[in-house]
């Protein structure tokens, strides 16, 4: 069983627009199990978070702009987090975990750009926490 938490998302079209806000449809073993929004959280039975298959769209007012094929990261337990810095005077990751909540996991999304060398490939237009082990509590703290 893993527990997936749609912990934060931040992208933008331009510099002067809106956040997008970004749907995420779940499927494990090519079956749906739950179309995520920020902050909604589901447990699923599977192994790992890489028996699991994400698709993303931009819904609402803005979801004019078009996204990328998504560039997905995951980052297990003592990991360094990518030191990328948010565009458009977003948040990098850092700021964005930096609250000390606990989780085993991540998994970050890029749907902006799939060049890792453009200035916009931060790694935070998605961010999910992973729990690999829900029945428990999770006791230990992503190293930053």
């Amino acid at each position: 069983m893993i527990e997936l938490l749609y912990f934060a998302s931040q992208i933008q079209c331009s510099a002067d627009a809106s956040l997008l806000n970004i749907e995420v449809d779940v499927y494990h073993q090519q079956q749906l199990v739950q179309t995520m929004s920020l902050n909604d959280q589901v447990t699923i039975n599977a192994a790992s978070i890489d028996d699991l298959d994400f698709e993303y769209r931009a819904v609402g007012d803005n979801a004019i702009c078009s996204l990328t094929a998504p560039t997905e990261r995951t980052l297990e337990f003592g990991a360094t987090l990518p030191d990328l810095d948010g565009v458009y005077n977003q948040n990098s990751i850092q700021n964005i975990l930096s609250d000390g909540d606990k989780y085993e996991e991540l998994l970050l999304v890029e749907l902006g750009t799939t060049d890792n060398n453009n200035e916009a490939f931060d790694l935070q237009d998605v961010i999910f926490k992973v729990d690999t082990n829900p029945d428990s509590p999770v006791t230990t703290f992503f190293a930053d």
